[in-house]
């Protein structure tokens, strides 16, 4: 998997590198001579601290309504135990945490979140071709929290080229749905782990075949209007359908839930919706722009920040005044920002 991304710029505040758990030691002039040993590297405190930020406060996100069963982070902890990968994933998404809500160290975190996100992705490549039943648990969690890293990246740290902004967006649908492939056939393995209440918040979506509420059969009448080919006229309507499952999700199951369905529609929608919304399509990016509006209902979540706000704002002036109706209900769903937390 060709997805690391390229380290950020570091100023006076990262010249300390951060090895991944499981590398090799970096000597200083005062150690012994390193060991080779996995078992032997060092853990300094910044590792410590990003393990007691993602314990006690960068997952919280995910865990607001305690009378819901969830996988705890123990259960996650304990996957990544044995697999280098998923530990410094973890710890990735850990310091991209801290790097958005302590604005002050922004460069100092993020420097460290890329360097851990690379070697779990060198790690994750070295053995993408020996999944089995031991290790496809750590393997779909790896997928599914880099996916989470991946999207809260795009949303969060972009620039203001809305053509690169989309280039990156279409890049981290194509490389999640890419690497969710490999746990596929699984499922009713997964189920049998401690992962279980965590894939029955999925299946409480509803099905793609619901009926569609007002927002998304307008928006689905509309684009069948234009007399497409009945291949791209399915795949748009697939894509409204993802998006009215999201949304009765989370008028039925408020907070951590209701987050937790927002974040599966990257990954519903299909590939050749992506491929529509790389061809730059004005169905495809209005769309995207209902998506923002769901997306800006979380604003106050540190994965989303001002995301939804610049999807929609971005896609409208993109598009122009000509597809102005077509943009009304994710303009008018917009609400005033709050603070992340």
């Amino acid at each position: 998997m060709l997805f690391a991304r390229a380290s950020s710029s570091v100023g006076s505040d990262t010249t300390t590198t951060s090895p991944a758990i499981g590398s090799p030691t970096i000597a200083s002039s005062l150690a012994q001579e390193p060991s080779n040993s996995p078992e032997d590297a060092p853990v300094n405190m910044l590792h410590v601290e990003l393990v007691y930020n993602l314990s006690s406060k960068a997952m919280d996100v995910f865990n607001s309504q305690k009378n819901i069963p969830s996988t705890s982070f123990q259960d996650i902890w304990r996957y990544g135990l044995n697999a280098p990968y998923l530990m410094n994933e973890l710890l990735s998404l850990s310091a991209l945490h801290l790097s958005i809500t302590r604005p002050e160290k922004r460069t100092f975190y993020r420097h460290h979140s890329t360097q851990l996100q690379s070697y779990a992705l060198s790690s994750f490549n070295n053995l993408s071709s020996q999944i089995n039943d031991e290790n496809y648990v750590s393997i779909f969690l790896f997928a599914g929290i880099l996916g989470l890293h991946m999207l809260c990246e795009t949303l969060v740290y972009r620039d203001n080229d809305f053509e690169g902004f989309l280039n990156q967006f279409v890049q981290y649908n194509i490389l999640h749905h890419g690497i969710r492939t490999v746990t596929g056939g699984r499922w009713k393995l997964l189920k049998q782990t401690a992962l279980k209440p965590l894939l029955e918040l999925g299946e409480r979506l509803p099905p793609a075949d619901a009926s569609l509420g007002l927002a998304c059969q307008a928006l689905l009448d509309r684009i069948t209007g234009l007399g497409h080919d009945d291949t791209t006229t399915r795949t748009y309507q697939q894509a409204v359908q993802a998006l009215q499952s999201v949304i009765t999700a989370m008028d039925s199951q408020p907070g951590a839930n209701g987050l937790d369905a927002l974040i599966s529609w990257p990954v519903l929608v299909s590939r050749e919706y992506i491929d529509l919304l790389a061809q730059r399509k004005g169905e495809a990016l209005v769309i995207l722009a209902h998506f923002g509006a769901l997306v800006d209902t979380h604003k106050h979540s540190w994965i989303f920040c001002d995301g939804g706000n610049y999807l929609v704002d971005s896609i409208s002036q993109y598009l122009g005044p000509q597809w102005e109706e077509w943009l009304h209900w994710p303009r008018q769903s917009l609400t005033v920002a709050n603070s992340v937390q």
